[in-house]
């Protein structure tokens, strides 16, 4: 399995990643910030990083969340990631579908239908508008193999 993990090289602040959203998508879309909230506000159900959630209807929606974390190299002392979640619902749409099983589940999603644009339009903007590098790391129990493999090559 691949994972992508996306570094914004200039260090961008949530407001900006609001903006560009706002210009190249518009009124499309219905956004929401959120900001990081201190230790108490955490303990009590705040978030622990900056984001935006970016609405297309209850059901779907995608958030979008800056991470300023230290790096072990000493050139780059810290690196800002953006992640990108479509595991969120609105707050009632996720009561329901949480109560109503397998078979309301599958009658959720045919009323908000099941694949939309929303989650490619909005990573791809983000990706096309900020300075972004992205880095693909091998991830799994195939990573695991393939690590023995190269170490073994290299030892021979």
């Amino acid at each position: 399995m691949k994972i992508e993990v996306y570094k914004a090289v200039d260090h961008p602040t949530i407001e900006d990643v609001e903006k560009v959203l706002k210009e190249k998508l518009g009124d499309k879309y219905e956004y929401k910030l959120r900001k990081k909230a201190g230790i108490a506000g955490q303990m009590v159900g705040g978030v622990n990083y900056d984001n935006i959630t970016v609405i297309k209807n209850a059901y779907h929606r995608t958030v979008v969340g800056l991470e300023t974390t230290s790096s072990s190299s000493p050139s780059v002392p810290k690196f800002t990631t953006i992640n990108f979640s479509e595991a969120t619902l609105a707050g009632w749409l996720g009561f329901l579908n949480n109560q109503v099983g397998f078979i309301g589940s599958f009658i959720i999603r045919l009323i908000y239908g099941g694949d939309s644009e929303i989650y490619d339009e909005v990573r791809e903007t983000i990706k096309n508008n900020m300075n972004i590098e992205v880095e693909v790391h091998e991830a799994g129990l195939g990573a695991l193999f393939k690590k023995k493999k190269k170490e073994e090559a290299v030892e021979a």
